[in-house]
């Protein structure tokens, strides 16, 4: 037998098979089930997850669910839910019934069922290692095993047991199944009391079967004279019972039967209707192989791994959204209140803060242009390589020679398709981890937002932060409260702090108002530089008393996940707005999200939302009828990679991301290193040291990242962007001075120029 481990078995696949055999795009869920099963009613089909498992097994019990899905009826169960053994019987023959017909409809589960039977089997799901199939078992479970193996079990049915499998072969709907396991059942129980009439019958093997009481089970019987003597009596009634049923006369003539041989027997412990009580039928006269078929299972089953299933909530992008026009209002009112009413401030750090910000601007113009040449000349590849020539209908004169042995006398023409539509979406990291490298990463920014004004494409600049909420709302605690008004909720939503994304910068602002925005961003990353405090608090002659911040603006914690929720919402808005085939999404950061190793879910109560009292598992995000998930948990968190796959896959964006390491400790580089394809120590230490040389040399590394095309762990200490300045340079320098300098400034420019360049290839 051939055995896969949970992680071998792709529930993605899975799913997909069961849409196909239900015929419509159902929902399908994995998860710590003790069976498969499906709610009609919502359409939705929940698989259990085994610990070790055939995939014959999967598909057979998808084959079986989806079967339900399409022929049981919803308000099937509700009818007979107080009745234990009509249910098991009705369980087993409606099993037999969409058995059949999923197998008529999809013949190429055939082989499933065969071969996940067979595996099932030879596990004794069903019990019956030790037994007799013929004399050890009720005929419910004779029927039960006989249309589980299709019919290739060698059971030797006696003639009245072939009308009862006539009657199943012929079922055609569910009230059929109801009624004919009605006739089966007070069959079965009329049976069962005339065993009882013969000696010896508590030692029947039907008697362990069936649960009878130890101490009712002393004396020994012949099994060939029980069978004989059952036979006789069968043949009898067989006819009688098989087309009426229990009637009034025959059940009197049975209980007063039951009550004299009980007093001659003393088996007062004994319940031929599966009532009950100590010592009695405890089952009842329920399918055994059945129930020891679910009870088997359970032993397979996988208790550890769990996924919990979640919708994105909506956003209200006006609550959550800081316009820019908020965002310079806010620092113009700031710096009305805080800096004019001082003298040095008003007249000594904001015209120095102007003019730094402008040299900054000036000084970068150099790698804004680099950016914009090479992203054309990228573009302009792209392009030819996609280029067809076609010929004109036109006549070339210059070929008019050839015509006798070449039937191509026609010009051509190149015709080079229409450049794609750009945009870009950035989004920075408000942290307080952020702290140290703020300003590098604010410098980078603002590079990324004049090359976007340069070659003229649509932009948005976003800064995420727990700051704004906390200050509104005054209570850090106040972070998730579901009633906020931030995040729309519903019942199975996943729960999302409450932040807000500040735009910083936009394609739509005045050129005046973009270098106004700039300036204040250019100021906090001044303020938090080298530093964890809000503001460098020295004053200096030439920069007078520093500005402060707002307290809103403050770093904060880490929402990204709920930036990238919120983003499902904003980018196919800016996509359709501005016609943008290829958008570029930047996120720079220096760590994980909040809450990024599951995701809490909404619970719909009478006493309104409340966030649900279940365990929560590996997430699963659904967007409609789709399902996304990353297979194996990360050792870094899984949220994050797994929002940036439904923003890729959903709408078709190119995801990169900025991560800023502050400094090269043994495991910044040694997360990247691909384990599934580097599996031995050795080669993923051989990968290690090749990051780490990269890294190294180029000041950055490109590495492996779940949920972006391209991931660049950045030197944070030294990523600011060299430009060649040679100005140095003098009449009275020697040659070898000259030298040096010049390898140095290119040197810098090498590698400053690396990483530009890798990201232009991007993003062109």
């Amino acid at each position: 037998m051939t055995t896969q481990n949970t992680k071998q078995i792709n529930f993605n696949t899975k799913s997909q098979l069961a849409k196909l055999i239900a015929s419509e795009n159902i929902t399908v869920q994995h998860n710590q089930v003790k069976t498969a099963s499906f709610d009609t009613l919502n359409r939705i089909l929940t698989l259990p997850i085994f610990k070790v498992q055939s995939g014959d097994v999967y598909d057979m019990l998808i084959a079986h669910e989806c079967a339900h899905a399409l022929w049981t009826p919803t308000d099937g169960w509700a009818k007979i839910a107080d009745d234990n053994e009509l249910r098991s019987y009705v369980n087993v023959l409606e099993d037999c019934r969409i058995d059949k017909k999923i197998q008529n409809k999809y013949p190429g589960v055939v082989r499933n069922y065969l071969n996940g039977f067979d595996i099932m089997n030879s596990q004794d799901f069903f019990g019956i290692k030790d037994k007799d199939i013929d004399n050890d078992l009720m005929l419910i479970d004779k029927i039960n095993l006989y249309y589980k193996s299709s019919k290739r079990l060698p059971f030797s049915f006696a003639p009245e047991d072939k009308l009862w499998l006539s009657k199943v072969d012929n079922l055609k709907s569910f009230n059929d199944v109801v009624k004919l396991a009605k006739l089966l059942l007070n069959w079965q129980k009329k049976q069962i009391k005339k065993m009882k009439k013969l000696p010896g019958f508590d030692n029947h093997v039907l008697v362990e079967n069936y649960k009878l009481s130890d101490k009712d089970s002393d004396n020994n019987v012949n099994k060939k004279d029980v069978k004989d003597s059952n036979k006789q009596d069968n043949e009898s009634e067989s006819s009688n019972d098989n087309e009426q049923g229990d009637n009034d006369g025959d059940s009197k003539s049975d209980d007063s039967g039951e009550k004299e041989d009980n007093t001659k027997t003393e088996n007062k412990g004994f319940n031929p209707d599966g009532a009950g009580g100590e010592g009695g039928l405890k089952p009842g006269l329920t399918a055994i192989t059945d129930k020891t078929y679910e009870l088997a299972k359970e032993s397979l089953l996988d208790t550890k791994t769990k996924f919990t299933y979640v919708n994105l909530p909506k956003p209200n992008l006006d609550k959550i959204i800081y316009s820019n026009k908020k965002w310079l209002e806010t620092w113009r009112e700031y710096r009305y209140q805080n800096v004019y009413g001082s003298k040095s401030r008003r007249t000594v750090y904001l015209n120095w803060l102007k003019n730094s910000f402008t040299k900054f601007k000036n000084d970068n113009k150099k790698t804004v242009m680099y950016l914009v040449k090479e992203f054309e000349m990228k573009k302009s590849a792209t392009a030819y390589k996609r280029a067809n020539t076609s010929k004109t209908g036109i006549i070339d004169p210059l070929k008019l020679s050839q015509y006798k042995y070449n039937d191509d006398i026609f010009k051509k023409l190149t015709i080079l398709p229409d450049a794609k539509n750009h945009g870009m979406i950035m989004l920075l990291d408000w942290s307080g981890s952020m702290a140290d490298v703020i300003k590098q990463t604010i410098d980078q920014l603002m590079n990324l937002v004049w090359f976007c004004q340069k070659i003229n494409i649509p932009y948005e600049v976003y800064l995420f932060s727990s700051e704004i909420h906390t200050y509104n709302s005054g209570d850090r605690t106040y972070r998730t409260d579901l009633n906020s008004g931030l995040w729309n909720y519903k019942h199975g939503d996943g729960i999302f702090d409450n932040f807000h994304l500040i735009n910083v910068a936009s394609h739509k602002m005045k050129k005046l108002q973009l270098d106004e925005s700039l300036m204040y961003l250019y100021h906090l990353g001044l303020s938090y530089e080298g530093r964890y405090t809000r503001f460098d608090t020295n004053i200096s002659e030439d920069k007078g008393d520093v500005m402060d911040t707002p307290t809103q603006y403050y770093l904060g914690t880490t929402p990204l996940n709920e930036s990238l929720v919120v983003m499902n919402k904003i980018v196919p808005m800016f996509k359709a707005k501005y016609n943008i085939e290829k958008l570029t999404f930047i996120t720079l950061t220096d760590g994980a999200s909040n809450s990024n190793y599951s995701i809490q879910t909404v619970e719909n109560t009478e006493n309104g939302l409340k966030q649900s009292d279940d365990d929560t598992g590996t997430p699963v995000i659904k967007i409609g009828k789709k399902q996304y998930s990353m297979g194996e948990r990360e050792l870094y968190g899984n949220v994050t990679p797994l929002l940036l796959k439904v923003l890729k896959e959903e709408h078709g964006i190119n995801t990169i991301g900025f991560f800023l390491a502050k400094r090269l400790r043994a495991w910044d580089m040694d997360r990247y290193v691909d384990r599934k394809k580097f599996k031995t120590w050795e080669q993923r230490h051989d990968q290690l040291q090749k990051l780490k040389s990269q890294f190294n040399k180029e000041k950055c590394a490109i590495v492996n990242k779940d949920g972006y095309n391209k991931y660049f762990v950045i030197n944070g200490k030294t990523m600011k962007v060299e430009n060649t300045d040679l100005s140095a340079v003098n009449d009275g320098m020697k040659s070898a001075s000259i030298k040096r300098l010049f390898s140095k400034s290119m040197k810098g420019r090498i590698i400053s120029r690396t990483l530009l360049n890798k990201f232009i290839q991007e993003v062109a």
